[in-house]
């Protein structure tokens, strides 16, 4: 009797972590790791466009900027895509735009031909990161959950990292230009995805496709009676209002509230220093190549901010390490904004790269879990594009500020957004830590 009164994920809930989801994570984070390259391309390749193209600081501000619009348009466009196809075909189309676009950047002519490139590359960057992370979390037990989307997000520094030190050897030898082919590489991940990664059962249940849903489940070695499948025809969740309104609904609203300031202070953060970064060391008077060097350095401590989240999040919770993380990552960018000798500068700028992105890794992890499945891609979608907006402000805002205020002013603001983000995550947050999605969504 028990088996005939488990729904579709309740078996999902129930299973073992085997084969199948190693190779959903290893799938994913390839992908994963491929749209951080396209995202973090220009910040290594910017010194020397500014250069060949006689463009001022301000110019490689806004085409940091164009990139930050699309990926705004994404995240707030794919994130309800993903809702209404399913998070498999919308995960495709995503790596298809980002990895097409960002590879013919290597033939821009002109910063307008860059710039048009460059947005229709975010929109696709936008779109993948909140679908695909709700598709993975939507596969993982309850005991496993945070662990996998935190290590999903950990591959993004290993992209950031193998571009950084990809751009360290290319554009001193060959040219800015070379660095942008390696993303057509990524298009491979269309046929991987194709087949190894099955559409979401949650998706497909809620949708009330449940021979498809039950067909996936037999095939990956879960257990689909016939009796499920009646219990689950009566169990599926209908729309209750526009999906943007719900997000806003009173069962929601503190969720929704907490998510924005989150993922604006972090993103504004994040892309505003790694961006400029580079940028900023070779203003200070480090050569080229060095400055390439530091910061590969400096992202390379990324990968342990990632892991040592990745651990935590099941230990202690999402709650008490998000708050942690944000509020150390802000100490460090203040210290970073006075540090001058060369040991200081590495060892702050390693500080903040370690536990913003490990804070990155929490973020992603506990963003699709405070919302229920029939509107889980639209709610990770739109915070996503908050966060986009930061984006687009944070390059040409970091510009001015370095440009005209210096490195102290500048990081105090960096200071401030981590600590905000902490403050409402301490206040407004919720734990989720041991919970099932179906348990949350009550």
């Amino acid at each position: 009797m028990r088996k005939s009164c488990m729904t579709l994920h309740d078996r999902l809930e129930q299973a073992t972590v085997g084969r199948f989801h190693y190779i959903f994570l290893g799938t994913a984070a390839l992908a994963w790791a491929f749209n951080a390259i396209s995202v973090m391309i220009l910040a290594f390749a910017l010194p020397s466009i500014l250069q060949e193209w006689a463009l001022p600081v301000q110019t490689g501000g806004l085409l940091a900027t164009v990139y930050y619009v699309g990926m705004f348009i994404g995240a707030s466009s794919f994130g309800p895509i993903a809702d209404y196809i399913g998070r498999k075909p919308t995960v495709q189309l995503t790596v298809a735009i980002y990895a097409t676009t960002t590879g013919l950047c290597a033939f821009a002519w002109d910063p307008i031909s860059m710039g048009i490139l460059r947005f229709l590359g975010g929109t696709g960057t936008g779109g993948i990161m909140p679908v695909l992370s709700t598709w993975l979390s939507e596969y993982v037990p309850k005991s496993d959950r945070g662990k996998f989307v935190a290590v999903l997000e950990s591959s993004w520094s290993f992209g950031a990292l193998f571009i950084s030190a990809l751009s360290w050897y290319l554009i001193p030898a060959h040219g800015w230009r070379a660095t942008f082919l390696v993303s057509f590489l990524a298009l491979f991940f269309i046929l991987l995805i194709q087949r190894f990664l099955p559409e979401s059962i949650r998706f497909l249940e809620v949708k009330r496709r449940t021979d498809e849903a039950l067909s996936i489940l037999r095939r990956h070695g879960f257990d689909a009676s016939p009796a499920l499948q009646e219990r689950v025809q009566t169990e599926s969740e209908r729309p209750k209002r526009h999906p943007l309104a719900e997000l806003w609904s009173l069962p929601l609203r503190r969720r929704t509230l907490m998510l924005w300031i989150l993922w604006f202070c972090i993103a504004y953060s994040y892309h505003g220093i790694f961006v400029w970064l580079p940028t900023i060391l070779y203003s200070e008077g480090f050569a080229l190549v060095r400055a390439l060097w530091y910061s590969m350095l400096i992202t390379s401590l990324q990968i342990p901010g990632y892991l040592s989240a990745a651990f935590l999040i099941e230990k202690v919770g999402r709650k008490y390490t998000l708050v942690s993380y944000m509020a150390m990552a802000g100490l460090a960018s203040y210290f970073f904004g006075t540090a001058r000798a060369e040991w200081s500068i590495l060892l702050w700028g390693g500080c903040i790269s370690f536990f913003n992105l490990g804070a990155w890794a929490v973020t992603y992890a506990y963003t699709p879990e405070l919302y229920p499945t029939r509107i889980r891609g639209t709610g990770a979608g739109w915070s996503g594009a908050i966060g986009r907006v930061a984006g687009i402000l944070a390059p040409s805002l970091t510009a001015i500020t370095v440009s005209g205020l210096g490195m102290f002013p500048t990081f105090m603001v960096f200071f401030a957004t981590h600590f905000v983000a902490a403050i409402a995550v301490a206040i407004l947050g919720m734990e989720t830590t041991g919970k099932t999605l179906e348990e949350i969504s009550k």
